[in-house]
């Protein structure tokens, strides 16, 4: 076995678009990043160690032409204004789901899990079933997501199949033993007459399966299929409640069972298509106790992300309640407070998918014109980048709440539509304010969630988002059951300033060392 020739391939695949090395310490950076380890330096290439290998390898320094250092091509990247905008209409688009369901909610009555004709008692139980979905698939949804696409971004492609199979099995586990504990309770206490109970069940399960299947394509960053999926569901709803005269829930159920049969196919037929034409990756799996180590924090994120998000509203419907049949039930006024707000927190979402990409644009640009001793100009430079995103982000956040009130207000001045009018009757309009400002800072907080994420600092994001949902649930508490229910929304608000306080800090502390969590994160 020839070692110089060996070596002198292996030189150019670790310095492949990775610029010129300034020293054997470079290159033994290059070679353990590459996966090398003193053991294979040994047995593979004759060297003591790494370091050995590295000075041997300082003699193919000068014999080589290297590419620009840069990170980033931006004379390939197009100008700000349309690349800000194509990353912010993508950011919508990770968000129009939503827009579907209270689109059409509003304006023909209906949508696939949701309708303004169902007696209060379904739409308490409609409303459960998927609050239970968001939450128990959220965790493997959320991993799915965050550990299958940084596998497709190593291009390794058989461990992505691999790992998101085995976490869609997971989270399909953990929605049939949930359902079966449910169905237990119910069975044992009658917390829900049978039909009711029917109903939460029937959207707990099929709302599961679409948000399990959903996550594969957040993976694949395809959230414009998301929205034609979600649109076909519409157009089966539609169908088979208007033209077929099947009653709601049922035209739902009947949607959501051939929307679930059509993703499932897609999505399984799309991971399974990552394996064809791998033939050099063989099936090395990471070992199962060092993937539950790595995927825990982004299971517990997920849960305690969707227990913020719903929380608030479980505590308003169960407040108040001496008077009604069962423990919680639905209030329409505060439900549409908050998906009044739901549409500013649409529009502002675009913004995380801006931020996220101008922010790794920077810091790749940055850190290459920086010499390692010029560490604190390189952290100071990032954070007023980062600082000045904040301000503009804060200036668009007004300027959506403001509009998203008014063109509603105007509507509800200048015509006699009664989708719009409901909007304005009892404290509806004060839980939109709440909400929405609530959700302002929510998303400047998952703006700061993202950047820990860049950086695997995946503890910093947990432990923001269980402060907050703790903070969340016990103000929502105390203020319902003092003030009245319309006051958990406060729970809302003073959460997700929580939320967005603790991520900045843990923001700070790490653009204060930012050059150590920029290295450690790769």
């Amino acid at each position: 076995m020839d070692h110089n020739q060996d070596l002198s391939v292996l030189y150019d695949q670790i310095t492949l678009e990775r610029g010129k090395p300034h020293d054997f310490w470079e290159i033994s950076a290059l070679l353990e990043v590459f996966g090398i380890r003193d053991i294979d330096a040994q047995k593979d290439y004759g060297f003591e160690n790494v370091f050995e290998m590295g000075k041997y390898m300082m003699r193919y320094i000068d014999t080589r032409t290297y590419k620009s250092k840069a990170l980033v091509d931006w004379e390939n990247l197009p100008p700000l204004v349309p690349r800000v905008l194509k990353n912010y209409i993508k950011g919508l688009a990770f968000a129009m789901p939503m827009f579907v369901q209270i689109f059409f909610t509003l304006t023909i009555g209906f949508a696939l899990w949701s309708s303004i004709t169902l007696d209060v008692e379904t739409a308490t139980a409609v409303a459960l079933g998927t609050f239970l979905a968001l939450i128990v698939t959220g965790s493997a949804s959320q991993a799915i997501g965050r550990k299958g696409l940084f596998y497709l971004k190593q291009e390794e492609f058989v461990l992505a199949s691999d790992v998101t199979i085995l976490l869609f099995n997971i989270g399909a586990a953990m929605v049939v033993i949930v359902g079966i504990i449910l169905i237990l309770f119910n069975l044992f206490f009658n917390f829900l007459p049978n039909y009711y109970f029917f109903v939460l069940m029937a959207f707990y399960i099929l709302l599961s399966i679409l948000f399990l299947n959903i996550s594969i394509y957040y993976m694949f960053e395809e959230y414009m299929n998301i929205l034609y999926f979600f649109l076909i569901g519409m157009l089966l709803t539609y169908l088979s409640h208007t033209i077929f005269g099947i009653t709601l829930p049922f035209a739902q159920f009947v949607a959501l069972v051939i929307l679930d049969i059509i993703i499932s196919i897609f999505a399984f037929l799309k991971v399974r298509r990552l394996k064809k034409g791998v033939v050099s990756e063989g099936e090395g799996n990471p070992r199962a106790s060092i993937l539950f180590y790595s995927l825990m924090p982004f299971y517990a994120y997920g849960f305690a992300y969707f227990v913020f998000l719903t929380s608030d509203r479980i505590i308003a419907w169960s407040a108040n309640i001496e008077a009604k049949p069962y423990f919680i039930w639905f209030n329409v006024p505060y439900e549409l407070g908050l998906d009044w707000a739901l549409i500013s927190l649409i529009f502002m979402m675009g913004a995380t998918e801006v931020s996220i990409h101008e922010f790794m644009y920077r810091i790749n640009d940055l850190v290459v014109q920086y010499k390692y001793n010029k560490y604190i100009e390189f952290n100071e430079k990032v954070f007023h980048f980062f600082k000045k995103f904040n301000i503009l982000y804060l200036i668009l956040s007004v300027i959506i709440i403001l509009l998203v009130f008014f063109i509603v207000y105007f509507v509800h001045k200048t015509t006699n539509y009664a989708g719009v009018d409901i909007f304005f009757q009892s404290f509806t309009p004060f839980v939109y304010w709440v909400g929405a400002i609530s959700y302002a800072f929510m998303v400047n907080g998952l703006m700061n969630v993202l950047f820990m994420f860049s950086f695997s600092r995946q503890g910093f994001s947990l432990n923001s988002i269980v402060i907050a949902a703790i903070i969340n649930i016990i103000v929502g508490i105390i203020f319902s059951r003092i003030f009245g229910l319309e006051y958990a929304v406060l729970g809302l608000l003073v959460g997700s300033i929580a939320f967005w306080f603790v991520s900045f800090k843990y923001a700070l502390k790490m653009f204060k060392d930012l050059e150590f969590y920029y290295y450690s994160s790769f």
